[in-house]
């Protein structure tokens, strides 16, 4: 009977078309790099630097000291302050293609000077009082998943329970609820009932959206605490603050020793899908601590984490919304490499609720077909042709919004997913539909564009993010971006046998798409800058690096281009200068792509500058702050410095110093292959491919004679391999002996 409670309760046991993902890590012990990882502190006091996170992937909280006690804050995606008053907003931007004029308000709309729309902290627990004169030990283990406070009394641990959206407290005091107020929503109620401790809080909606309700519950049993989560949008049915106090009774009525047990099996088989082992230390504690990040605010089935959750503060910035460019792209285009896929459902689903949003975005805006992406966006935003707010709720914003080439960051992230992990269903249903859209909207743009003397289509009217002038034409980051959702399209339309005649216009247009534009720098020699007739530093400094977008994030010139075009992006990129807010991932992975050294020099320098005591990263102070979604980017990077894996091409340890030993394995490549190998003195020495997909493999060679599964193997031009695999099966590769 408890189980079948916890089944009804639990989001997890909710079964969701996704990708088969299997435990596919080779078996590789990682568990002393696991607890290297770990984060130890002596003072808890600063809750932005030093708040220690804890999190199922739904549930989620940081813990730290306030007023001389443990203190906690949890919440949940789904928790948000919905409402929109668009009452003073006037019309929205409006872009003539034909013409190239750009018409209506600048700047935010009114609406956004709001405080809602925002995510809002769920809770806060008061847990046991600490040491006045200090004297405690504060650990994270990353590997479990628990932080345990060692002081003069009794050890204390804490966990949010890997199953479940329950806290899990063994400590020597009463766990106290604490409502999160705020002068624009109504107090919470707070009561009991029994033995069981609660809070319930009902946020209000307005005239296009209900409101929502969630509810909290204590139970104890002896010097064990069980605190329910449960939302509205838990539960098809029935009352939110029952169903919390049925799931903590449930919970404090099992045995500790199983709860933890299935906690500790849960993150197990997390890890176990890949792992990482370098001799640079830094970097490997910082690889798993942003895959341990990631695994504690996203999970599938669930909404997707914002831009940065309110933990500890609720003074987030810019609403904490969906930043449709660089900020909730950081957040999950890396997932899929790390054999995470999975985390990477809650935006793809998101971005499919959004579609008939995004459609009368492209129409208002641009009057085109298909689906354009805005630069803020929010939870539970519904159906325009449902809404009686004005501007059909839109919140639209110029010069921010009108980046041609942001929506198709968005379908790089859907389209990376099935790239590394094909799956023909998910991709029919999930991900197909995204870039159909987009392309559609590409398309239809281009066929109101003007020609150049040559023919080809001048890229827009648009904006170079996030510098210089609106109206610009042909921006380096918007011609690679279309160019690569064309590319999907072709492919996914090819696999899936669908839209003939969107294909032929894709080709066509592709086609017609202009050269990167150039200029000439201070030494006489070309490269490329951020629009048609910008001058050489006429943006002295970038927050994104627009001139190197096409090697990434566009994936559009890669180690296999000519080599005069790869000399071209060198150059542009060793010229080009950011502020450090938004490209410093993506800028070092540009770098890393063309093997620059100065990849892994430069990035460790400043990321090392900007680590915080809990393990954690702060990119610019608040506005740019701690427990923000985009670190999990820095597990991308370093990913790109051991395996590269672009247009369905493998690089080896592309970007690895040379003095430091690393291995890894369950990496995932395009194609839907994991990845094991191993450098050592300065040479790869062993790797071992699966597929999982039976495709066709290529594989930069590290060796001049490479041996597959004890047989020699026959390479083509610059070292390349390609094999034709069968699903299921291990390639192991090595040198000649």
């Amino acid at each position: 009977m408890l189980r079948k409670i916890l089944n009804l309760l639990i989001l997890g046991t909710i079964v969701l078309a996704l990708p088969s993902f299997q435990d596919e890590r080779r078996s590789m012990d990682y568990s002393d790099s696991l607890q290297d990882a770990g984060v130890t502190l002596t003072d808890l006091r600063d809750g932005q630097r030093q708040g220690l996170m804890l999190g199922n992937g739904d549930l989620y909280g940081i813990v730290w000291e306030k007023e001389g006690g443990l203190y906690m804050r949890i919440t949940k995606n789904d928790i948000w302050d919905a409402r929109m008053d668009l009452s003073k907003d006037g019309g929205m931007p409006k872009v003539d293609i034909k013409s190239g004029t750009i018409s209506g308000p600048t700047g935010g709309p009114a609406s956004y000077g709001n405080t809602f729309p925002q995510p809002r902290c769920g809770a806060a627990l008061r847990l046991s009082p600490l040491p006045a004169s200090g004297g405690y030990t504060a650990h994270l283990d990353i590997e479990r998943a628990s932080v345990t406070i060692a002081a003069n009394s009794p050890a204390s641990s804490i966990r949010i329970l890997n199953d479940r959206n329950v806290v899990l407290i063994k400590g020597p005091r009463a766990v106290s609820l604490e409502e999160i107020k705020a002068e624009t929503l109504p107090a919470a109620e707070i009561g009991r009932t029994g033995d069981i401790s609660w809070l319930r809080m009902k946020i209000p909606g307005d005239i296009d959206v209900k409101g929502m309700d969630y509810a909290l519950a204590v139970a104890s049993k002896g010097d064990l605490t069980a605190v329910s989560l449960v939302t509205s949008f838990d539960i098809q049915s029935g009352d939110v603050l029952e169903r919390a106090i049925s799931l903590a009774r449930a919970t404090i009525g099992e045995k500790e020793g199983t709860l933890v047990a299935r906690h500790e099996s849960g993150w197990k088989q997390f890890w176990s899908r890949s792992g990482i082992e370098l001799g640079d230390k830094v970097l490997q504690r910082w690889w798993y601590r942003m895959l341990y990040f990631a695994g504690t605010v996203t999970k599938p089935g669930t909404s997707p984490v914002n831009l940065m959750p309110p933990l500890a503060t609720d003074v987030t910035p810019w609403h904490s919304d969906y930043h449709h460019n660089y900020n909730s792209w950081q957040a999950f285009w890396p997932l899929p490499a790390t054999n995470h896929t999975e985390l990477a459902d809650p935006w793809i689903s998101y971005l499919n609720d959004m579609i008939p949003r995004f459609r009368f975005l492209a129409k208002e805006t641009y009057d085109c077909e298909g689906i354009f992406c805005p630069i803020s966006s929010f939870l539970r935003e519904p159906d325009p042709a449902l809404s009686k707010s004005i501007n059909k709720r839109q919140m639209s914003m110029n010069p921010w919004g009108l980046t041609i080439g942001s929506t198709a960051m968005n379908v790089q992230n859907a389209w990376q997913m099935h790239l590394c992990s094909p799956d023909p269903v998910y991709l029919r249903n999930k991900i197909y539909p995204i870039i159909r859209e987009a392309a559609l909207f590409y398309a239809s743009f281009m066929e109101k564009c003007s020609r150049d003397a040559w023919g080809k289509v001048r890229l827009g009217p648009s904006y170079s993010p996030e510098h210089g002038e609106v109206g610009i034409y042909n921006c380096p980051f918007d011609i690679a971006y279309v160019r690569y959702t064309f590319d999907a399209l072709l492919q996914a339309s090819s696999e899936l046998h669908l839209d003939p005649d969107l294909t032929a216009k894709c080709k066509k247009f592709s086609a017609l798409l202009p050269d990167y534009p150039t200029a000439l720098d201070e030494s006489g020699q070309t490269v490329v800058v951020d629009w048609e007739g910008c001058k050489y530093n006429e943006v002295p400094v970038h927050n994104i690096t627009v001139p190197a977008a096409p090697v990434f994030p566009c994936d559009q010139v890669t180690w296999f281009s000519p080599e005069a075009e790869k000399d071209l992006f060198r150059r542009t990129i060793a010229v080009t200068r950011h502020n450090f807010n938004n490209s410093n991932v993506i800028f070092n992975i540009a770098k890393a792509r063309l093997s620059m050294p100065e990849a892994f020099t430069e990035s460790k320098k400043w990321f090392l500058s900007r680590e915080l005591p809990n393990g954690l990263f702060e990119w610019q102070g608040h506005q740019h702050g701690t427990y923000m979604a985009e670190m999990t980017g820095i597990a991308g990077l370093i990913d790109e410095f051991l395996l590269q894996s672009v247009g369905n091409k493998i690089r080896l340890f592309p970007c690895w110093p040379a003095g430091e030993d690393a291995r890894f394995s369950g990496l995932r490549a395009q194609g839907g292959f994991l990845v094991s190998a191993e450098f050592k003195a300065g040479r790869v020495v062993s790797a071992t491919i699966e597929s999982t997909a039976g495709r066709e493999l290529t594989l930069l060679s590290p060796w001049k004679t490479i041996y597959v599964n004890g047989k020699e193997a026959p390479t083509v031009a610059d070292r390349l391999i390609t094999l034709q695999t069968k699903k299921g099966e291990v390639l192991r590769f090595r040198e000649a002996q």
